[in-house]
Order: structure tokens, then sequence, then C-alpha cells
């Protein structure tokens, strides 16, 4: 029985589902290999088999949820599309992956609040290795030189657009109630355009 737990197909994917639901809950420090196993239905050995530890496990899905957005990110941007397609398909993109994957957001924020470390390797790999912050630059700064757009700091303004996206994504049930918004993802749709013209039009010559 032991054998064939081990070459379950499923068994990792378990586990990696459980361990997401486990960590957004408790975080690391409180996170429970025995509640895992519990809540993904596996025997706890199977747990060490394929992750040898707790901190080994949240490393995975770490690396891999960020992976994931990089890929996505990486296709949307498309040097021959219009600065304005380009930056309303990465406003989707944020969207789409922290409504899909919900319980990124308070692994992502106890990450940011405990210094990011354990992000901090996969994002450089994923933005600066495989060029994704240097093509934006490259959008923006293309702009300059025709005239478009200001001139401004491109690291600047890539800050600022992942930040009006991240925000609202982060801190929506504060901003829900504050703001009064009712309909929720009616208003995360709209938003995704709202963001790209406040910041296109923050962007341009006046």
């Amino acid at each position: 029985m032991e054998i064939k737990e081990k070459h379950s197909p499923n068994a990792e994917e378990k586990i990696l589902s459980a361990a997401i639901k486990e960590f957004a809950e408790f975080g690391l420090a409180g996170a429970r290999v025995d509640r895992i196993a519990n809540r993904a239905e596996v025997n706890k050995a199977m747990i060490y088999y394929y992750f040898r530890s707790k901190e080994n496990l949240y490393q995975t899905i770490i690396n891999r949820h960020f992976t994931r957005i990089g890929k996505l990110l990486e296709e949307k941007i498309d040097p021959e599309d219009s600065p304005e397609l380009i930056f309303f398909k990465l406003a989707q993109s944020y969207d789409a992956v922290f409504e899909k994957n919900g319980e990124l957001v308070p692994i992502f924020l106890r990450e940011v609040a405990s210094g990011g470390d354990r992000m901090n390797k996969i994002l450089v790999d994923i933005l600066t290795k495989k060029g994704l912050v240097a093509k934006l630059q490259q959008i923006i700064d293309r702009g300059k030189r025709n005239g478009l757009f200001r001139k401004v700091d491109s690291r600047q303004a890539i800050i600022s657009f992942v930040g009006m996206n991240l925000y609202y994504l982060i801190m929506s049930p504060i901003v829900n109630s504050v703001l009064e918004i009712k309909n929720q993802k009616e208003f995360r749709q709209k938003r995704q355009k709202e963001v790209v013209d406040l910041f296109l039009h923050g962007l341009e010559v006046k």
C-alpha cells in the first residue's frame, strides 16, 4: 500500500493543493504537516517523501506559483503591440492570478512582512533573467523617444503600475467595506481598464 501511494500520480498535487490552504491560513510557522496530510488525505510520510521538510514544501509552493505568474506575464508582452494593449493584458493577468489563487494573498503578505527572502530569488529570476522588466522599460523608453511619454524614470513607472494593480487585489476586503463596493467581481473587471487609463495618461506628454 505504501509503495503504491509513493507512485500515485495525484499524491504530489494533492499535497501541494492542501499545503497552500494550510500555509494561507496559518503561515509557515503555524502550519502543521499532519494537518496538511489530513487535508490531502495522504500518509504523513508521503509529504516527507516528496518534499523532505515543511520548509521545502513551502518553498516549492512559492517557486511554483511565482514561476506561473512570470510565464503568464511573459506571454502578454509583445513588443509589436501598442503600450495600451500590453499594459491592459498585464492588468488582466494580475487580476486572473489572484482571482484563481486567492490563497496567494495571505502568503504573499506574510512574505513581504518578513522581508521576502523566500520570494526574492525566484522573483529576481523571473523579472530580470527572463527580461520582463527590461521589456517594459524598453516599451516606456520607446514612448519617450517617440514623444508620447514624458521624461519619466521607467523604473518608477513600472513600480507605480505594479502597485496600482496589486493594491486593490490585496486590500479588497478593507477597500470594499470603506468604499461600499457591493459587486467585487464587476469592480475588478472595470478596474483593469481604469488602471491602464490612469497609468498611461500619467505618462503622456501634456
